[in-house]
């Protein structure tokens, strides 16, 4: 019995052996795969330096092949904000974090001191030669950020500034500073001249008649422009660190101009003159726009009325004309009836003095044939007679009714003379 329980301790010694051993292997090829092996985020590039001094890139997400060699991370893509505080800017607070940096102190032209916010995106190339020369200038990724893009953009920023005064960064040309310093940012920086300018101080002081009896005080300012070459194209005296190394902006922008003390008040007194400016030239404008609206009221009105007396002229007038060619019309009926009338009782006269001349003549037969004194007497004043009832009975005027030298209104017109003497010629005819 006591030899069994020697040789049992001795089989847990064994295992014991093997346990250890499978441990320190497990440990072992742990810490071997993390420096064999290694994996790589989509959003990243690592640089890797072998063990024998050669470096290489990882560009691809997944496993890769480590081979003892040493990583470096970098990101694809990073911004960051140029911000040193967390205070609203136009409504909107800051999203960045204790990685970003602080605003860039500026002096602008006529020596306005600004502080400016903003946000920058860039990206690295993805060609490894370019990425292990930008590993063995700047060592690392976070060099990179606050070194040299930091750098560049400090300087670009800061090489704009000049150019533009207090008002024209913070507000009439900001979309233009922005654009300048993106553009040193990216190519490099611009040649630049400057020239001295000379300004009043204040007004002249003049007298009741407008004459000046002390001119305002005088002072000179710088200012700078950018150079252009004969073809109207800037300058360019050095190249962009980013575009040495080939990093690309995606994105860049100025998001605040803050000015200092001075330099605000005299944007505010510049402003308000402004706006003073543009109320007077606005009621002016106004005015003028007034007189116009009035004067051309006026001539609508006038225009208006002279419409509706053009309208009721040409009623008038149309209506004149009317009655006229009426008047006209009938005067043209009146005087065709009359005619027509004349004419009618000249042919009816002619008909009674043939039948008159017919039946005369028969009784000049009669008489001839033997009729006695006394029946040719009888004979001749029923003849005289019978036509005198004739004229009378007759629906037509044997002579015109129209005649000049009577009213119609008496017994002796000359038309009473007309028609007598006709009728004593017909009856002087029927009795021969």
């Amino acid at each position: 019995m006591p030899k069994v329980y020697e040789m049992s301790n001795s089989t847990l010694s064994k295992h014991k052996v093997t346990i250890a051993l499978i441990a320190i292997a497990v440990i072992a090829i742990a810490v071997l795969w993390s420096s064999i092996f290694g994996y790589n985020n989509a959003t990243q590039i690592l640089v890797k330096q072998s063990p024998f001094g050669e470096m290489s890139c990882v560009d691809h997400a997944g496993f890769y092949f480590k081979g003892f060699g040493t990583i470096y991370e970098y990101d694809r893509t990073k911004d960051f904000y140029f911000n040193s505080s967390n205070e609203k800017v136009r409504g909107q607070s800051w999203e960045g974090d204790d990685t970003d940096e602080d605003d860039i102190s500026v002096t602008l032209s006529r020596n306005a001191n600004a502080d400016i916010s903003g946000y920058i995106k860039y990206q690295l190339p993805i060609n490894c030669d370019e990425l292990i020369k930008i590993h063995m200038d700047q060592r690392g990724d976070k060099q990179l950020k606050h070194g040299l893009v930091r750098n560049a953009v400090l300087s670009a920023v800061r090489k704009t500034a000049p150019l533009f005064t207090a008002e024209e960064a913070k507000v009439t040309k900001i979309a233009e500073f922005r654009r300048i310093a993106e553009d040193q940012l990216i190519y490099g920086e611009y040649l630049t001249t400057t020239e001295i300018r000379e300004e009043k101080v204040g007004d002249d002081e003049v007298d009741s008649t407008g004459r000046v009896i002390k001119k305002a005080e005088s002072q000179q300012y710088t200012v700078t422009k950018l150079a252009l070459d004969s073809n109207g194209q800037r300058v360019l005296i050095k190249e962009s660190a980013l575009k040495q190394y080939n990093i690309r902006i995606l994105q860049f922008e100025i998001q605040n101009v803050k000015l200092d003390a001075k330099a605000q008040q005299q944007l505010d007194i510049v402003k308000e003159r402004e706006m003073k400016r543009v109320a007077e030239r606005t009621a002016s404008e106004t005015a003028k726009q007034q007189a116009i609206t009035a004067e051309a009221e006026g001539k609508a009105k006038v225009a208006k009325e002279k419409a509706e007396q053009e309208v009721v002229k040409i009623r008038e007038v149309t209506q004149a004309e009317k009655e006229r060619d009426v008047a006209i019309l009938n005067a043209q009926k009146e005087k065709e009836v009359a005619r027509l009338a004349a004419e009618k009782a000249v042919e009816d006269a002619k008909r009674i003095r043939a039948e008159g001349e017919a039946e005369a003549a028969a009784n000049r037969a009669k008489v001839q044939a033997g009729l006695t004194p006394q029946e040719a007497a009888e004979w001749a004043y029923k003849t005289k007679v019978g036509v005198a009832q004739s004229l009378a009975k007759s629906s037509h005027p044997l002579v015109p009714t129209i005649m000049m030298g009577g009213d119609g209104k008496n017994g002796n017109t000359a038309m009473d003379a007309v028609g007598l003497k006709y009728l004593m010629d017909i009856t002087e005819k029927l009795s021969k």
